[in-house]
């Protein structure tokens, strides 16, 4: 049966009321109202912790491999969300795991005829069997964390590489300089201590030149034309 007009109107009223949050701050609450476990995305959905937590590591992991620029900076978040999604996914398997240990522990019927002994071997057989979740979201979980480590420790091999490079090319300090030159003495060298110094290594000053002839005085004399006058 189609719908009156008068339905079709009503409807069309309904759906105007409906237009879903205006405001940014109910924008990101809808947006949060999706999110179960924060491991995929850009991370622009991040619980208020981990948010705080991945601009505290952003910081740590710029600092520590003294990235520079806004490359490094991008470069240090990345590691930082993927370091803390690596710990949201190990942590959801553990919770996971944790439940489906209580749940087969909690559910366990040992088998008739057997004794006390024998009924705590098969529930503890029964609990390790469950440590492992074959299902579709703990191999989801497992995917996402495998990603995270990936990501992270690409990030980090290129933070690696650009501190390596701008070592590299990197002037030498002055601290660097005197270390590579050597020094002659701890602080500052007195005039004393320098002469003391270059006396030491130089040998004795002498008056005469050295390695020249001793020339010895003659008792032959000699005549020396001189000419007085202007010269022509």
């Amino acid at each position: 049966m189609p719908a009156s007009e008068a339905r079709i109107a009503a409807n069309r009223a309904n759906a105007l009321k409906s237009t879903g949050p205006k405001t940014e701050e109910g924008k990101e609450r809808s947006r949060a109202n999706a999110l179960k476990h924060g491991l995929t995305g850009a991370g622009v959905v991040l619980p208020e912790g981990d948010a705080a937590e991945v601009r505290r590591r952003t910081a740590s992991f710029a600092a520590e491999t003294n990235a520079r620029g806004e490359i490094g900076h991008v470069l240090a978040r990345n590691a930082a969300l993927n370091s803390v999604r690596m710990e949201r996914a190990a942590d959801q398997q553990t919770a996971a795991l944790s439940a489906r240990v209580r749940k087969v522990e909690a559910e366990f019927v040992a088998p008739e005829g057997v004794d006390a002994a024998e009924a705590d071997r098969l529930k503890a057989e029964a609990a390790r069997i469950a440590m492992f979740d074959p299902s579709p979201e703990a191999a989801m979980i497992r995917k996402y964390e495998a990603a995270a480590e990936r990501g992270f420790f690409r990030a980090l091999k290129e933070l690696k590489r650009m501190e390596r490079e701008a070592r590299a090319s990197a002037p030498a300090t002055i601290e660097e300089a005197e270390a590579m030159l050597g020094s002659f003495s701890d602080g500052e060298m007195s005039d004393e201590e320098f002469d003391a110094l270059y006396a030491e290594f130089a040998g004795p000053i002498s008056p005469e030149p050295r390695n020249l002839p001793r020339l010895t005085p003659s008792k032959a004399a000699f005549d020396l034309p001189i000419t007085i006058g202007r010269a022509r």
